[in-house]
């Protein structure tokens, strides 16, 4: 590839297939991919780079549009993926880890309030992003503060969870930033009581989701005074399907690549069912699924 990049300690990697990355198996090429050595790393890229850059994590909610994404794509590595008790019930994790993890780590050590991350596929940088949440509690609940980069001066800046401005599956800051660590806290509980709700939660999830194949997370926000998937059922798009994308039958605020669907499928789909959900009870779907890359 014929463009200037910083000279970083992190690796590159080009023309980089999405489809085999993310979840739904879907996506044309990343020009270029990038895992930063360390935080140092990371923002010298920033600060230099001459190029658009995007940020994914574990590819858990994503659709990645056909034509791919151009610029740089910068995903965090392992390097990124530490967790560390810090005392009084607070945990210390970076932007890399797994929140299944998280649930985990915190049940060994007595910390209960955070099983609900359990049943949450995805990085603890998405998670923030998007206030990510399940079976009555989210982020925002339990996040006490969190560093990121700002990908437009690559500075580090600390917010607490009041300053992100949480709201129901998002934030309020401007700009765009790397979500690169966090700290959470809990509350004193017992570890029988906190495995029992971990395994309550996986069952439940196991029951009331598709957990094979190739899929993702919910689809669509809830909307006010609404939930998603009833909408979805009652307007008879349960089981619908545009090539080979499908809505799933067990939980219909889910697609399904049920047979090599294209990005382009999904994303037909997600917004026909959007527009049947709007003509029937004039109720606007917003996507949950980000979609990222150009048409």
């Amino acid at each position: 590839m014929l463009i200037s990049l910083p000279k970083v300690r992190g690796a590159y990697r080009y023309n980089i297939s999405m489809s085999k990355m993310t979840w739904l198996n879907v996506g044309g090429q990343a020009d270029v991919l990038f895992k930063p050595h360390d935080i140092d790393d990371l923002r010298y890229l920033i600060r230099n780079a001459e190029l658009p850059i995007s940020v994914i994590g574990a590819t858990s909610n994503i659709i990645v549009r056909d034509s791919g994404i151009r610029g740089i794509t910068v995903k965090l590595g392992k390097e990124f993926a530490y967790i560390k008790y810090k005392g009084n019930n607070s945990i210390v994790i970076g932007g890399a880890a797994l929140l299944s993890n998280l649930a985990y780590f915190a049940g060994e050590r007595q910390i209960g309030g955070l099983e609900f991350l359990a049943g949450i596929p995805g990085t603890v940088g998405g998670g923030i992003e998007m206030n990510a949440g399940a079976y009555g509690s989210d982020i925002a609940s339990i996040m006490q503060s969190v560093k990121a980069i700002s990908l437009e001066d690559g500075n580090i800046y600390e917010f607490s969870s009041r300053e992100m401005g949480y709201f129901y599956r998002g934030h309020s800051l401007k700009g765009k930033w790397v979500f690169i660590e966090a700290e959470f806290k809990g509350v004193n509980s017992e570890y029988e009581i906190i495995s029992k709700r971990l395994e309550e939660i996986i069952d439940k999830k196991n029951e009331s989701q598709p957990t094979r194949g190739k899929t993702a997370g919910c689809i669509f926000k809830n909307p006010q005074n609404y939930q998603a998937w009833q909408l979805i059922d009652k307007s008879g798009c349960r089981g619908l399907n545009v090539g080979g994308a499908k809505i799933s039958e067990k939980h219909c605020n889910f697609l399904l690549n049920c047979n090599n669907a294209t990005a382009s499928d999904l994303e037909s789909l997600g917004n026909r069912v959007r527009d049947i959900v709007k003509d029937q009870f004039n109720v606007e779907l917003e996507w949950e699924i980000r979609v990222i890359g150009n048409y």
